[in-house]
């Protein structure tokens, strides 16, 4: 990238000399200097920001790049008790349910909020999404009703699947939503990761420690499918989710006129 300046390296309002006077230089600004030269080790140009880039919102009038079909998706699929409604209205995404013992495992199970996943392991719907690549990761938008007292809040994307990991797809982080309000959480993308336990939702390995269970760069150009969970803690669920989007995310180059 190339970032040009309008201006000359002799200040263009200086006044004109006489013939018999001697021209006066003008050294070029500083900050320009600076900026030419940072363009050119770090190869971006001075119009490069970085930027949220929205992924999912449930307002009336969003794009429809950024509105999906969401569904509750249980664990009487494998023989629990838990159930959840999950709704779009006001706005916002309402996400309520309980989060029971599964009685062949006598541990809680899971509910969902998904868009994009089939009712099968690994299984995928039609949904298509924004390209978070050159992001640093999610922030949502989301109040917990249940004053905090629920911590088994999680959310997953994508379809990665570790070896060994049976029921066990996406990419997945705990999630920690704003209490009594509608707040931001950020999650890079290093706390997401395909290597998770299967019955209790926990990570097996993170991507900090085994960068081969990181989100892909294919992934997140298109995720398929999000879920918003509900997992491995029983109680009562109660989330309203506004929207999701991409952080630290690379924004298109301008050059400079």
């Amino acid at each position: 990238c190339v970032v040009r300046w309008k201006s000359s390296l002799t200040n263009p309002q200086a006044p004109k000399h006489n013939s018999g006077s001697t021209p006066t230089s003008v050294a070029p600004h500083p900050f320009r200097l600076l900026v030419v030269m940072l363009s050119a080790v770090l190869g971006f140009s001075s119009s490069q920001r970085v930027k949220d880039i929205p992924l999912v919102s449930f307002a009336a009038d969003a794009s429809k790049s950024l509105t999906h079909t969401w569904t509750a998706l249980n664990d009487p699929v494998m023989g629990g008790k838990s159930h959840s409604t999950v709704s779009v209205s006001d706005g916002v995404l309402k996400f309520i349910g309980t989060c029971a013992i599964v009685p062949s495992l006598g541990a809680p199970g899971f509910i969902t909020a998904q868009t994009g996943r089939g009712y099968g392991p690994g299984t995928l719907g039609n949904e298509t999404f924004v390209d978070v690549s050159s992001c640093k990761g999610l922030t949502i938008v989301a109040k917990d009703y249940t004053k905090g007292s629920y911590k088994g809040y999680r959310v997953s994307f994508g379809n990665g699947h570790a070896p060994g990991g049976f029921h066990a797809y996406g990419f997945k982080a705990n999630l920690d939503p704003t209490a009594g309000s509608f707040g931001a959480v950020s999650i890079p993308f290093t706390n997401f990761t395909d290597n998770w336990n299967g019955a209790t939702g926990k990570a097996t390995h993170s991507c900090e420690e085994k960068p081969e269970y990181c989100p892909d760069h294919s992934t997140l150009t298109n995720m398929k499918t999000i879920s918003i969970w509900g997992e491995g803690v029983e109680g009562d669920v109660h989330l309203e989710v506004k929207s999701i989007a991409g952080y630290g995310c690379a924004a298109a180059t301008v050059e400079a006129a």
